[in-house]
Order: structure tokens, then sequence, then C-alpha cells
């Protein structure tokens, strides 16, 4: 068993409850943890059998900037929820943060974390 790790991808998107976020957007960071089999993919050294992180990008891309979610809980469940649908993977988890959030407070940013079991084969 091996973990795939792609680390803080980062997407201007338009997620918030506020409408100044769904009109003015801001930056949004992604972390994708993939647990499947290397060993699959490893005996033969071919990208075959492997998860393809071209591919996985793809997907939180369109996941990020291609839709608007008033949540970001709700964007993490739905990029989980599309990665375990795409690829043969025993388990994903997905960090979502957001750096500049509309309340009262200094912080580096919020974040969310969402894990689903996936569909092996």
């Amino acid at each position: 068993m091996g973990i795939l790790t792609i680390k803080n991808l980062v997407f201007y998107g338009y997620h918030g409850v506020q409408d100044f976020e769904k009109e003015l957007g801001g930056r949004f960071e992604v972390d994708i943890k993939i647990r499947y089999p290397f060993s699959r993919c490893s005996s033969e050294d071919t990208l075959h059998e492997a998860v393809d992180y071209q591919q996985v990008y793809g997907v939180v891309k369109d996941m990020v900037t291609g839709r608007k979610y008033h949540l970001i809980e709700t964007l993490a469940n739905h990029i989980a929820e599309a990665l375990v649908d795409q690829f043969s993977v025993d388990e994903i988890t997905v960090v979502v943060r957001k750096k500049k959030v509309p309340i009262d407070a200094v912080l580096d940013f919020v974040e969310v974390e969402v894990t689903r079991l996936g569909h092996p084969e």
C-alpha cells in the first residue's frame, strides 16, 4: 500500500456565503492524499495501473474553478466523491484551505478535510 500526495494546488474560485465572495472570488488551496496499492503499477513501472496525477489535477481544477459552492465543506466533499468515482483507490483525503475569510479574526486560513473510502479493484 502507498500514499500519493499532491500538496498545495492553488486555484482561484468563487466560493462563499457572502455575495462579495461569489463576485470577487478568492484563492483556494487543495491537498490530495490517495491511498492505493503501488504494487499494481510498480511491478511493471507503467502509468497504466497508477493514479495519473495529471488527471487528478484536472478533476480538482474543474471542481474548484468550474463551479460555485457556498461552503468549502461542500467543495471538499464533491472533490473527494469525483476522485473516488474516477479512480480505483482504497481511500482519498481532500483538504481545502481558504486564505481570506470574512470574519473578524487574525488567522492564516480556514481548512476543512474530508476522507472517503474508494472502490479498489
